[in-house]
């Protein structure tokens, strides 16, 4: 949205640097023309002869805008608000104000107050497109998604192929996105392009649906015509990033995370994902801190952090910490996707490695009945039931994935039970023989490392 508000905040400007002529000259107007003759980034020339003009006559409300607007260029935004509220309160028609004010409103996160200006906004100003736009983006951070689309919609038929209905496209692409970024998503960011190829934000939101379809060489292709555009997009970079680390090319990913936390350093998602890569490569005390860095930005950022960190934890042999998280990650998750059984192992491998067989026999009970029986990562949690024998685990491992997985937790149950040398054996088995990818080879190497 800050394209469109800085050309819309530019036109505000023009229009009440005209609106304020007159012929015969008194102090205040002397200082009101001065205001406008303040260069451009001069912040405080504007607000010295503003405060000026409204000291020498308090009823111009076009002096509290124009000092307002620089508070707000200024990132003063609370003096910004008091001084529009004063020009509304002065001139109640003042349409642009009602604009201005909104967006600070948006800024910050009083979704309400900005929702309400700018409605008032559009009962005085009915066809602004670049308004509609706006309200429409509102109403997306309130979740109202139809409100969202209709507006854009109607921005679109006004805006008609002129570049500026690249932003309505883009957002309607992006509210696509909320209930899943299907081919509809993929047509708008298509349409933002065309009607304007400069404009870098919709090739990161299809460079990400290219990403989810494994159409990586596209993907990167967008990425980098996003930052070739606009150098210091961050989720460009990470992009990049998550693109490198599907390819396993862990340090490339990790540079990339770190250029995005680097230009906003509250990018949760960077932070999750360079945790998840610092995890990958065997810096848990990295990922550790990383992973927590995301929660605390975000906490509702990712279930899957809870469950990467345990696994960082556990590796550092902080087991409770490691059982913690894995709770957490399964009352958040439940059984949803194929990860969440490995979290039931590790949260049972936790108590056990933490000396505590008996909750860990409690905890895997409670969870085992709710899993479907047939499938390969209940075997391995009746295993750790008692409910088959390691030879029966090994022969239902039909494959070297199976056997990679089965051999690295036949070795943590003996680990478990102070049965170190035969656990190494089935460590070095995974280290000779396993899949170099898997979680579970880093587990081994690293007991065998120990």
């Amino acid at each position: 949205m800050k394209l469109i508000l800085s050309k819309i905040s530019i036109l505000i400007l023009l229009a009440i640097s005209t609106a304020i002529s007159v012929s015969a000259q008194t102090p205040a107007q002397d200082a009101f023309a001065a205001g406008l003759a303040c260069a451009e980034a001069d912040l405080d020339c504007r607000i010295t002869n503003f405060t000026r003009v409204i000291e020498l006559n308090a009823t111009v409300a076009e002096a509290y805008f124009n000092r307002g607007f620089a508070y707000r260029l200024k990132g003063e935004h609370d003096l910004a608000i008091a001084d529009f509220t004063k020009a509304i309160e002065l001139k109640p028609s003042f349409d642009r104000v009602y604009f201005v004010r909104s967006n600070i409103y948006l800024r910050k996160g009083v979704l309400d107050l900005a929702l309400a200006d700018i409605n008032r906004y559009l009962e005085l100003m009915p066809n602004d497109a670049g308004a509609i736009v706006v309200r429409a983006y509102t109403y997306g951070r309130m979740g109202n998604d139809d409100l969202a689309i209709k507006d854009l919609e109607t921005a679109i038929k006004l805006y008609g192929n002129s570049p500026e209905a690249s932003q309505a496209y883009f957002q309607r692409g992006k509210i696509r996105c909320n209930q899943g970024c299907t081919d509809l998503s993929l047509i708008d960011y298509n349409k933002a392009i065309q009607l304007d190829p400069t404009f870098a934000e919709p090739y990161v939101e299809r460079g990400s649906i290219h990403d989810s379809k494994g159409q990586f060489d596209l993907a990167m292709a967008d990425y980098n015509k996003a930052l070739q555009l606009k150098p210091n997009l961050p989720r460009a970079h990470n992009g990049r990033g998550w693109i490198y680390h599907q390819q396993r090319l862990f340090e490339q990913a990790i540079a990339e995370y770190t250029t995005a936390i680097r230009i906003d350093p509250k990018y949760a998602t960077a932070y999750c994902n360079r945790g998840f890569a610092y995890e990958e490569i065997g810096e848990y005390d990295l990922a550790i801190a990383d992973d927590t860095k995301a929660l605390e930005l975000d906490p509702d950022l990712n279930n899957e952090i809870y469950r990467s960190r345990a696994l960082a934890y556990f590796h550092k042999s902080k087991y409770q910490d490691a059982h913690n998280d894995t709770v957490i990650y399964l009352k958040r998750n439940g059984l949803k996707g194929s990860a969440a059984p490995y979290g039931i192992m590790i949260g049972y491998l936790s108590l056990r490695r933490n000396g505590d067989a008996d909750r860990a026999a409690t905890f895997i009970k409670s969870w085992l009945k709710l899993l479907k029986p047939n499938e390969w990562s209940t075997q391995i949690l009746r295993y750790f039931a008692g409910e088959i024998s390691s030879d029966e685990l090994l022969a239902l491992a039909n494959d070297n994935d199976k056997q990679t997985e089965a051999h690295a937790y036949i070795g943590q149950i003996l680990l478990a039970d102070d049965r170190r040398p035969e656990a190494l054996e089935r460590f070095m088995w995974v280290k000779s023989n396993g899949n170099k990818t898997f979680v579970e080879y880093r587990l081994s190497v690293r007991e065998l490392g120990r």
